[in-house]
């Protein structure tokens, strides 16, 4: 899908172009239209370039599924300064002895409902910010909702 006001460009199930094709060259293969992604490069990508960086096996499945959706919608370096900001340490973006010791401690049930108001909140501020994003809006607000009725039964 390639959307006028979509600052991300051409995406095509939550992968922009511009990762597939980083993912696709890393493996020495040629760069093709996102468009085109198979469903194993799909899985394959979502694991080495959002799973495991953003550390979502040190967490409960419920949110384990939340962060990796905010680190593929929004970039692992800010899903993980997005959870240390809901954990309540330095959100400097980095998974570190800190980070892990916070989230060793912490009521992850808890802690996913402030992940995700951080995520609305998010949202809320980039509108704010850049106007011609209000389209958006509803949508973003909506995949919190959905996602957030989803990792109720993972729990």
């Amino acid at each position: 899908m390639n959307e006028p006001h979509d600052h991300g460009g051409s995406t095509n199930r939550g992968i922009t172009q511009a990762s597939y094709d980083e993912w696709r060259m890393a493996k020495g293969e040629v760069c093709r239209s996102v468009r085109e992604i198979e469903q194993a490069e799909v899985m394959s990508l979502y694991g080495m370039m959002y799973w495991m960086p953003a550390h979502c096996e040190a967490m409960a499945s419920a949110l384990a599924v939340c962060h990796f959706d905010w680190a593929v919608n929004h970039g692992v370096q800010s899903a993980i300064s997005t959870l240390q900001e809901a954990l309540h340490v330095e959100a400097d973006g980095e998974w570190g002895p800190k980070t892990q010791e916070a989230m060793d401690t912490c009521n992850q049930d808890g802690l996913r409902h402030g992940y995700n108001a951080l995520r609305r909140d998010w949202y809320q501020v980039r509108v704010a910010a850049h106007p011609d994003q209000a389209v958006f809006l509803k949508g973003w607000l909506s995949r919190v909702d959905r996602l957030d009725a989803y990792v109720e039964g993972l729990r």
